[in-house]
């Protein structure tokens, strides 16, 4: 048998400075000789890493490096053709099919079946998971045309099906590769990888090749690394072998155990564990004690029994004695609580000098969160693992794009657009965004306009003539940028992908156009941009394979292309912190490292859904079970478990659930108990962690007491908001001294005071239809006013129509009421305002619009029509309801020109709800004249009071008397200063 060499690094040694340093060692004074190594490694960033481990090891001094070639896995890209062992052996293999046309190609046949009846977007959702089905078969070395040999009547009829459609992969696929003259990326690698390991096999190299960190989980890639340690100047670098382990364990580990992926490469080897050399590395007592702790908590099932030696072997107890040392465990309360603890751990790692960090998680939520807390301290430090294109600052603007032009430019979708930092439309972006808000808070938000662009300048009608010209120039110009892509595509018509996608362009591209920058330098810089231009770029060169579509298809396709690019930073991150995935840690060393996320589904993962086959399925075929990847995982658990300083944190709650501890750290509490060796929490990073945002003892909000000068408090007010201020102070401070006033929601859906509104505005039209006696079609009328009203809005139709029975019971009831009425009062004047000076020291203006003055020889009626509420005739009469009656001195002054001052006979509230009672009439016709005194004078009463600069606008100063609606009430923190006791309520104001 050939002689194998094979070295190992063990855990927690830091692997490429070990690998870096050997060499260097080998190569001392003759620097050019390091040229002359090949070195094969498993992934593209684990070349990466050896460079920096280089050039640490150096000190910065230019060296010639060792030819470095990744291997690729099933995660990574195509294996690179610059083997230049033999240019020739990649010439006869046929070119690789592209990802992006492989899922088009299978999408296209996904769409032929008779039984597939979904969209295209659809059919590339699952086009991406049978060529992820393909590539786990190419990886395992198995063939495709061996999917027909599954045999259905073994199986449920739902797999029947499956075994059915799976006949796209086994029958109708390699007729397509045929077809393209092309092969699979994972056929292609694997090719590539057995024809170097048989051109090495019959002419080996002249010069040392090492195969390091690797663990053979792809077959052909195995077959490589035996290649490799049998050659005169090859050898072989294996990750974390276990060789401590008795043998009885190491004859038991099954494929969730992190050594079996090595076991099994060594028995394809034929190659004892014995015979593995341990490569020449600095020694860390530290991390050989922990590597003994990390062997007794993934002790196969089948040993465990020797855990109950653990608390009498002298030689175990210090090993988890010294083992133990700088390993804590730390449990948080919630995902917050951990990653506020990994960022302070990062933090405090940057005030030893050189001292360098890595957080390993799968979690990337969590991976975010700590990001996040880490800018507190301005600290920019990035996700290695990246994002998701449609994630990206790029990605959100180009869909954003899309659902404005789809949502025909409705409010919410528009104002996203128009709100992204990349929006300028040509213009800086200042005066661009201050048009955007001016826009926003005088049109857009309110009830939902007419579709397009044109029912936005439709709206804007009913604004005043300033903000109407600036706004109406606005949208003006900027409707050529925004229309330039929706004019061809506002129907369900069907266009060539490619012409919406150019079109796509040209609109995203001019919308991010400013003043001093074109949207193409913009939209295409930095990884992002050049991700998102590369993504186009093949989507222009693939568009004849894609059907026609509409806008909405176009968009899910766009977004099923999005969300397969994943963006990694290139630079900017900080060079002492890292934040990794499992895969990007794989050979990377920190002095700290921080294991992140260790729950139950995290880490280790749960096994993925496979749609396509079962696991009795996947065994039949040859596949590998959930398991192997447990075993990966655990394999990554181990390696950052056996560093010099370790800690392992978890959340007990996820999004307010209880989670489960990871496996491992279930075992690893029950080996601690076996060892009677306390488990390893405290840290002084939780201390500081929970300090961060510690508040002091709570201490509720006392009522605010705001007293402004008396030049800013209010000279002129509605006869509405009297009852406000009467009722609430504070109110009329927040409107009248500070100015606020509640902005309505965008796209708003008629509500009650949209109906009455609504409800104003025909009982108006209808008084100016019949200022005197009705018509016989009076009914009729009334409806027809109705439809016209509802014809100037564009809310959801579906709303009103809910509302329009009600109308119809009121209008019968409303013209009955109105003939008896008009036998007494006659309409004289609506929705007309009016005004008066009330005495005082400073002359205090009160101004009214009342729904309708009616007139008769006994006096005037005074008329406010209500769609809600509850009225009283003795709230009328002893003040509690002032709005009629101070009305009614307006009018009683001759504050309306139209009237000239008339007394009043008549006070009256219209309560119309088209209920089973459709409405209520609530007047006043006794003692007018003294109800009009006694408000006068209260209202003389209340502005003398407030005219008092010691006089506080209290919030609520009677909560028992507080007003039905109270849009301040939030501003004031009611809910929090009125937990106090009774006697911070007995305060009161002036009202």
């Amino acid at each position: 048998m050939t002689k194998k060499t094979v070295y190992t690094i063990p855990a927690g040694v830091p692997f490429a400075k070990a690998l870096a340093a050997k060499l260097l060692q080998d190569t001392d004074g003759k620097p050019e000789l390091l040229s002359q190594y090949r070195i094969l490694l498993p992934t593209r960033r684990a070349c990466s890493i050896l460079k920096e481990a280089f050039l640490e090891l150096s000190h910065g001094k230019p060296l010639l490096l060792p030819r470095l070639q990744p291997l690729g896995d099933i995660d990574e890209e195509e294996l690179s053709l610059s083997m230049a062992a033999d240019q020739a052996l990649a010439l006869n293999i046929p070119p690789v099919l592209p990802p992006m046309k492989r899922q088009m190609l299978l999408a296209r046949a996904i769409m032929k079946l008779p039984e597939f009846t979904r969209g295209f977007d659809q059919a590339l959702s699952l086009a991406s998971t049978l060529g992820q089905l393909m590539d786990h078969i190419y990886t395992e070395g198995l063939k495709l045309e061996n999917l027909s040999g599954l045999v259905p009547s073994e199986f449920s009829a739902h797999w029947q099906i499956t075994i059915d459609f799976l006949k796209i992969l086994s029958e109708y696929w390699p007729q397509i590769l045929a077809k393209q003259g092309a092969i699979d990326p994972a056929d292609r690698r694997n090719r590539l990888i057995r024809g170097l390991s048989d051109f090495w096999k019959s002419n080996p190299p002249d010069y040392p090749v090492i195969a390091a960190g690797s663990t053979g989980s792809i077959p052909a890639t195995a077959n490589l690394l035996n290649t490799v340690a049998a050659l005169p100047k090859g050898s072989v670098v294996l990750p974390g072998l276990d060789q401590d382990m008795d043998e009885e364990s190491w004859n038991n580990i099954g494929e969730s155990h992190p050594q079996y992926g090595l076991r099994h490469l060594l028995q394809q080897m034929e190659t004892d564990r014995d015979s593995v050399k341990l490569w020449p590395h600095q020694g860390n007592s530290i991390s050989q004690h922990r590597r003994f702790i990390a062997h007794e908590l993934m002790r196969p099932a089948a040993t465990t029994g020797q855990w109950a030696d653990l608390r009498t072997n002298a030689t175990a107890q210090q090993n988890f004695k010294d083992g133990l040392h700088n390993l804590h465990v730390i449990d948080c309360p919630h995902e917050r609580e951990e990653a506020e603890l990994i960022a302070v751990l990062l933090r405090d790692t940057l005030e030893e000098k050189d001292k360098t960090a890595a957080l390993i998680t799968p979690d990337r939520n969590l991976a975010r969160r700590v990001a996040m807390a880490c800018g507190r301290w301005g600290i920019n430090i990035d996700d290695s693992a990246g994002q998701t294109l449609n994630q990206t600052l790029h990605g959100v603007f180009l869909r954003l794009c899309l659902q404005a032009a789809i949502n025909d430019f409705a409010p919410v979708s528009l104002l996203a657009l128009l709100k992204h930092s990349f929006s300028a439309c040509s213009m800086d972006y200042g005066t661009f965004h201050r048009h955007v808000q001016l826009l926003e808070r005088s049109t857009l938000r309110g009830p939902r306009p007419a579709p397009g662009l044109q029912g936005i300048l439709g709206k804007l009608e009913a604004e005043n003539k300033e903000s109407r010209a600036e706004n109406e120039q606005f949208l003006r110009t900027i409707a050529p940028t925004l229309e330039g892509f929706t004019s061809a595509s506002q129907s369900n018509k069907t266009f060539k992908f490619n012409d919406l996608l150019k079109a796509h362009l040209r609109m995203a591209e001019a919308v991010a156009t400013s003043i001093t920058e074109s949207g193409k330098d913009i939209l295409w810089k930095n990884e992002a941009g050049e991700a998102a231009s590369t993504l186009f770029a093949e989507l222009m060169d693939y568009a004849d394979l894609l059907p026609r579509v509409t806008l909405s298809d176009y968009s899910n396709i766009l977004d099923v292309f999005m969300k397969a690019v994943t963006v990694r930073p290139s630079y900017g991150t900080h060079p002492r912190l890292k934040i990794l995935g499992q895969l990007e840690a794989r050979m990377t060393d920190a002095d700290l490292v921080i294991l992140g996320g260790l729950n139950e589904g995290t880490w280790p993962a749960d096994p993925a859904h496979d749609p396509w086959m079962s696991r009795p399925m996947r065994s039949e075929f040859g596949l590998p079970g959930a398991e192997r990847s447990i075993g990966l995982a655990a394999h990554d658990f181990v390696q950052g478990f056996c560093a010099p300083e370790t800690v392992i944190t978890r959340s007990a709650r996820s999004g307010g659930t209880p989670t489960v501890p990871s496996r491992w750290l279930q075992r690893f509490d029950t080996v601690l108990q076996a060892a009677k060796m306390p488990r390893p929490e405290h840290h002084a990073a939780a201390n500081l962690a929970a300090l961060l945002d510690a508040a002091g003892d709570p201490a509720p909000f006392r009522r605010p007491e705001p007293k402004p000068p008396l030049d800013k408090r209010p000279r002129t007010m509605s006869a509405t908001r009297i009852e406000e201020w009467m009722r609430d102070p504070y109110s009329t401070y927040a409107r009248y001294v500070l100015r606020l006033k509640k902005l309505d929601p965008l796209e708003k859906t008629p509500d009650a005071a949209e109906r009455g509104k609504l409800l104003h505005n025909i009982l108006r039209e209808f008084a100016a239809e019949c200022p005197s006696e009705l018509p016989d079609d009076a009914i009729d009328l009334l409806h027809d006013i109705a439809r016209s009203e509802l014809e100037k809005l564009h809310e959801d139709p579906v709303v009103w129509s809910f509302w329009w029975p009600r109308f119809s019971r009121l209008a019968e009831w409303l013209v009955q009421h109105e003939q008896d009425w008009r036998q007494q009062f006659l309409p004289a004047l609506t929705e007309t305002r009016g005004a008066t000076i009330i005495d005082s020291e400073k002359p205090f203006t009160l101004e009214a619009t009342p729904d309708r003055i009616d007139n008769s020889s006994e006096g005037a009626a005074v008329i406010d029509y209500k769609s809600g509420g509850k009225f009283t005739k003795k709230g009328i009469g002893n003040g509690q309801k002032p709005q009629l009656a101070l009305e009614a001195l307006i009018l009683k002054r001759g504050g309306f020109e139209k009237l000239g001052a008339l007394n009043t006979a008549s006070l009256s509230y219209w309560l119309l709800t088209g209920g089973i009672t459709p409405g209520e009439i609530t007047k006043q016709n006794d003692n007018i004249n003294d109800i009009i005194e006694t408000t006068e004078n209260g209202l003389k009463a209340l502005i003398a009071a407030f005219d008092n600069v010691d006089t506080v606008y209290y919030s609520l100063p009677r909560p028992a008397n507080a007003p039905d609606y109270n849009n301040y009430e939030h501003l004031a923190r009611v809910l929090e200063w009125s937990t106090l006791s009774d006697d911070s309520q007995s305060e009161s104001g002036a009202a």
